[in-house]
């Protein structure tokens, strides 16, 4: 298999069922255990550089973070679903609709999420009893995540749309990029600039939008599985009225129960 091959858009439908599994498969899994890296890297630095209390201010974010990555994954699973849907059915107007939907709603959902996550931040830490001596710097930590949010709500939604291409190997390949990007500002804004609890969190936003960026790149150059070789997303975001129309299938069956069983573990 070449490297064109291997980024080609992929019809799941052609070939050896468990080979296709198998081969998409195995990107995600690597994919979900580097993303965990962020915040056990965060972790590791802020600990070794700071001290215990830094590293607890951290540790004390984590829940809060995790509802907010639940939340864009299980949007991810819906988008993933109805891509490949129109994907799989050579609908290219609604497969460019639906991804427009996509990229219009995330940018109103990080809006929303920026606002409120600056606003109730320290009130969510002191109702889940955050001790005095640490919630200063879990509320800096979680304050600079939740305005930086459209980094990782980008990355994790496009990578649904790449997956529901039939690409699971793009967003692997930009996720492992921007976690030895988030290790390396860690090291740097934390041993060399002492920006403390701050800087794991400005390097985590930095490497999360990265990523995000790359993933659209990759997005606006996929093609269709077809002779005219058009790309997938035109750009051209659908108007309000579609805009209204879709939310609702974006959290359609495996979106809201990947969403609800996750929010009650």
């Amino acid at each position: 298999m070449t490297i064109k091959e291997l980024f080609a858009p992929s019809d799941m439908t052609v070939g050896k069922p468990w080979e296709k599994i198998v081969a998409f498969t195995i990107p995600m899994l690597i994919g979900n255990i580097a993303q965990q890296l962020y915040n056990t890297v965060d972790s590791i630095v802020i600990g070794k550089y700071v001290g215990d209390n830094a590293l607890a201010a951290v540790g004390s974010a984590s829940p809060i973070l995790n509802l907010l990555l639940v939340l864009f994954v299980g949007i991810s699973v819906g988008a993933g679903v109805m891509v490949s849907q129109y994907f799989g059915a050579r609908q290219r107007k609604e497969l460019s609709m639906t991804i427009g939907n996509c990229v219009t709603l995330t940018a109103i959902s990080s809006i929303i999420i920026m606002i409120l996550g600056a606003v109730l931040s320290r009130p969510l830490l002191e109702m889940l009893k955050t001790p005095d001596s640490i919630i200063d710097w879990c509320t800096s930590y979680l304050v600079i995540l939740m305005v930086g949010c459209a980094g990782s709500a980008y990355y994790n939604i496009l990578c649904g749309i790449l997956r529901g291409l039939g690409d699971s190997i793009s967003a692997l390949i930009y996720l492992l990029v921007a976690t030895v990007i988030n290790i390396v500002l860690d090291i740097v804004f934390v041993s060399q600039f002492h920006m403390g609890v701050a800087g794991v969190a400005y390097a985590t936003v930095i490497a999360q939008a990265i990523s995000a960026v790359l993933c659209m790149w990759r997005l606006m150059r996929k093609t269709q599985i077809s002779e005219n070789e058009k790309t997938v997303f035109d750009g051209n975001y659908p108007p309000w009225p579609a805009v209204r129309y879709y939310p609702g299938d974006l959290l359609h069956g495996d979106g809201y129960r990947t969403v609800a069983d996750q929010q009650l573990r």
